[in-house]
């Protein structure tokens, strides 16, 4: 059954100065002040984000990783490893002024139609993956919060934009 969605969903948090992991090495380690909402279905039936992508703000930031998290917290001060858990991040660094980096999403259940078979602009048959669109079910109840592994320190004051869109249900 195909998902409906109900509106339009595009949302954008700005990260930089603050890590979201206690330990930049342990995804669940997790520091709630560097955590930004991005997306919020605590009082809706969920969504669907198809992309989520990053800006870079500033050229040669501090090189991090950006960490999408998917929590059911009822707040950010009451994010902890036990109700939160990275399901998607990406690496910036020593990038342009504006470049954007889409952040690679899971395979999702709904099949992309006609890839069964090879197509001409293919020379074997599709994965699974390549079967499947991508993207992140937020169900309802949960949130998406987005931070980074390291603060970013150089240059002073830099930040990224973290875009999500998709749909809400």
């Amino acid at each position: 059954m195909p998902l409906l969605v109900d509106r339009p969903l595009h949302s954008y948090a700005t990260i930089g100065g603050t890590a979201a992991l206690n330990t930049s090495t342990k995804f669940n380690d997790i520091n709630s002040a560097g955590c930004n909402l991005v997306i919020d279905c605590t009082a809706n039936d969920g969504a669907i984000i198809d992309s989520i992508s990053i800006i870079a703000n500033e050229a040669s930031t501090t090189a991090s990783k950006v960490l999408v998290f998917l929590s059911v917290a009822t707040s950010k001060s009451s994010i902890t490893a036990i109700n939160t858990v990275c399901v998607a991040n990406a690496v910036i660094g020593s990038t342009a002024v504006g470049e954007r980096t889409n952040i690679p999403l899971a395979p999702l259940s709904i099949p992309v139609p006609n890839l069964a078979s090879p197509a001409a602009t293919m020379a074997t048959y599709p994965s699974e993956t390549d079967k499947k669109n991508t993207g992140l079910y937020v169900p309802s109840g949960a949130s998406i919060y987005v931070g980074l592994n390291a603060a970013i320190t150089s240059p002073p004051g830099a930040e990224v934009h973290v875009f999500a869109q998709g749909g809400f249900f």
